[in-house]
């Protein structure tokens, strides 16, 4: 079989598979894109219902008022006054943690922080308007927020004055750590396992814009060509689809593409090679820049009223002045999370533990990355996507984002949609190889080599 008859064949078999993985990925990489939280749809599988469940990112109850429940998420914030009975929506906001300091409530967004006294109705801006904060502390009158995981800032409560804005500058010789290749494999599918920044994460768009024109521009010539009949303006459309398609972008997303598509296949089997994977370590030496710098990585802050402290994919730093570091707690820190003096953290394929007189402990019991602590009844419960007896809202909709990630990990269609997945993947690596060989037959290369 020829290369031109196998790369036909690959395309036509799984181009609409990786128009869908493509689309679904290029969307994903973006969940604070407001307008993927507001559209929704009724008329899906009934068992999409339950990743409603995964877009709740913290929960508050009244401490003066228990029936006085407050939760929030990704399709904003929701409020009840009968223990959670019925829940309305109070501020249409996208939601990534709640707090409250003795007399008001603090909500973190993709818009700012909104506060409101307890007592109160209405969400008002507090500060940070237009920023993505995506952590929030309160250790008596400082607030400590993370802006886009990238800036550490510090809020007076009583003069409602911001203090100071703090980068993570860890000095590399702290971050040395290996990691496992589970780890590395998310990082590298979720855009932030090559560079600082946003760069990992626009490298892995581009990869997806040009698998998208990739096979819509060969659906095109296939039908074009399929049909052709001595056609001067067919033939005209054929070279300049052929232009589109065969260029110098799309040798360029060769390897992004490559990356994507092994990472995929291995995070379609993550279970069951979940030993395999969380054995092998990757030496820090092979690691890519962004495991020496991790400035952009910042998933949590707290203050003490002594020190800092910053959580990180290696774990949790201490920092007085963000000059000197300590590195105190290994272990990807998901959450930072104060209650009172003890500091809780959420581990993401690492132990949860809490700080807590200078003394850091395993949390037993804890499940794997919840997302809140929740004060109840004097007593501490964990609030996670998979909490069964904590009321939270219901909706007759999944949002468009849920439904892109149903899309793309195939729980759409059936548990065993994975293996078409892979099988597209593993088409995909043919299109790669067998397009590379004919762009090379057609090219100029071929003749300045010869």
């Amino acid at each position: 079989m020829t290369s031109r008859k196998l790369h036909k064949i690959s395309g036509l078999t799984a181009g609409i598979v990786i128009v869908i993985l493509s689309i679904s990925g290029l969307f994903l990489n973006h969940d604070n894109w407001k307008f993927l939280h507001n559209i929704t749809f009724e008329t899906v599988p009934s068992h999409l219902y339950k990743l409603n469940n995964k877009t709740f990112n913290s929960y508050w109850i009244n401490p003066n008022n228990e029936k006085h429940i407050i939760t929030g998420g990704m399709r904003g914030v929701f409020e009840s006054t009968n223990k959670g009975v019925l829940f309305h929506k109070s501020l249409d906001e996208i939601v990534y943690r709640i707090t409250d300091d003795t007399k008001s409530i603090y909500v973190a967004t993709a818009n700012g922080i909104y506060k409101k006294e307890f007592a109160t109705v209405n969400w008002e801006k507090y500060a940070l308007d237009n920023k993505i904060i995506t952590s929030l502390n309160i250790y008596k009158n400082r607030l400590i927020a993370v802006e886009d995981k990238k800036n550490i800032i510090v809020i007076d409560l009583d003069t409602n004055k911001q203090l100071a804005i703090h980068h993570s500058n860890i000095p590399s010789d702290l971050l040395t750590q290996n990691i496992t290749l589970s780890r590395f494999v998310r990082d590298l599918h979720y855009g932030r396992g090559l560079f600082d920044g946003d760069f990992s994460l626009l490298i892995n768009d581009y990869a997806s814009v040009v698998l998208i024109l990739l096979v819509l521009t060969g659906f095109i010539l296939w039908y074009l060509i399929k049909n052709i009949k001595n056609n001067d303006s067919a033939k005209k459309a054929i070279k300049y689809f052929v232009k589109i398609h065969a260029n110098i972008f799309s040798l360029l997303a060769i390897i992004p593409i490559l990356i994507l598509l092994l990472t995929g296949i291995l995070l379609d089997h993550a279970k069951d090679l979940n030993k395999f994977m969380k054995g092998v370590k990757i030496q820090n030496d092979y690691l890519p820049p962004v495991y020496r710098s991790l400035q952009s990585d910042i998933w949590g802050a707290d203050f003490d009223g002594e020190n800092f402290y910053i959580g990180n994919r290696y774990g949790v730093f201490q920092t007085k002045d963000f000059d000197n570091y300590k590195f105190v707690s290994k272990g990807f820190a998901y959450k930072m999370i104060r209650k009172e003096d003890i500091l809780y953290i959420s581990g993401m394929g690492s132990s949860n533990r809490i700080l807590q007189n200078d003394k850091w402990t395993v949390l037993v019991g804890a499940p794997h990355m919840f997302k809140d602590i929740i004060s109840k009844n004097r007593e501490i419960e964990y609030f996670s996507s998979h909490s069964s007896d904590i009321q939270i809202p219901t909706f007759n909709s999944i949002s468009l984002y849920s439904l892109l990630y149903s899309l793309h990990d195939g729980s759409f269609f059936a548990s065993w949609w994975i293996w078409i997945n892979d099988i597209a993947s593993v088409l995909l690596l043919l299109l790669i190889i067998t397009g590379s060989i004919r762009w090379y037959l057609r090219s100029g290369l071929r003749k300045r080599i010869n």
